[in-house]
């Protein structure tokens, strides 16, 4: 059995593949997915993904993704907490938030803002979190790290796709409970992720799609989907030298532990 702990089912690429991702998901041993939000707008589609995958377990986080923090984000944050304590019990954590300084860089003070904001619901709500870092591990670390002594330790997550080297795991794992979104991206430049992942403690590994973002070397020219992570699985097998089953026991145990899903 697979968790994939991080896909965007809700994507209009989705919507008239249903019967077709649901089956091919199942088939490949994957029975969980865990939907990040992205904005006040996607909660609606978000929402109403369990109705279409009826025999798939599908849980629901909640955030406004750091590429949508734009000069509404404060409306923006009102309108997700409003939502949360109307739903509390619809999501299992806070995500996706962080910063991106890939794509717009002058947005980096709100991003700052718009993330401590996010952080303090997590603690707040005893929801983990599910970080999205890119281009920005050296601004965002300190955020975190005065979060983490604001709140005594309490925050927890995973930094999703993770992106980082050697360097920025022995920083993340300092932090406390945080794990390791290992999906499609590890299957590209093996000679520089191979090292990274063996550096990253078993009890800390996740795998994911973000579909229909990310696809793996093995399906280069396709939309992700959740089928596919078995490709990510089988490089952490290899890596691990361990076996696909115990790749799927292990990464589905350390979801449990993380989004409470035995709960």
């Amino acid at each position: 059995m697979f968790i994939d702990t991080h896909c965007h089912l809700y994507d209009k690429y989705f919507q008239n593949r249903k019967y077709e991702i649901e089956n091919r998901a199942l088939a490949a041993g994957i029975q969980t997915i865990l939907l990040p939000n992205i904005n006040f707008a996607s909660l609606e589609a978000l929402d109403r993904v369990q109705d279409y995958y009826t025999r798939l377990r599908i849980e629901r986080m909640i955030g406004l993704h750091p590429c949508y923090v734009k000069e509404d984000w404060r409306d923006q944050l009102e309108q997700l907490e409003a939502h949360y304590h109307k739903n509390a019990d619809s999501y299992l954590a806070v995500g996706e938030i962080g910063m991106d300084l890939f794509w717009d860089s002058t947005t980096e003070e709100i991003q700052v803002k718009a993330l401590d904001r996010q952080l303090d619901w997590a603690a707040q709500w005893n929801l983990p979190v599910a970080l999205h870092v890119r281009n920005s591990f050296k601004q965002l670390f300190p955020v975190l790290e005065k979060a983490q002594e604001r709140h005594n330790g309490k925050l927890r997550g995973v930094f999703h796709c993770f992106s980082g080297g050697k360097k920025q795991v022995k920083r993340a794992i300092r932090l406390g409970d945080f794990y390791f979104g290992i999906g499609g991206s590890f299957t590209m430049n093996r000679s520089a992720t191979d090292v990274v992942l063996r550096n990253i403690p078993k009890e800390r590994l996740l795998l994911e799609t973000d579909a229909p973002y990310l696809t793996p070397k093995a399906h280069q020219g396709k939309k992700n989907e959740p089928s596919f992570m078995i490709e990510s699985a089988k490089v952490m097998a290899e890596i691990l030298e361990i076996t696909l089953e115990s790749v799927g026991h292990l990464t589905s145990r350390n979801a449990n532990k993380l989004f409470g899903l035995d709960a």
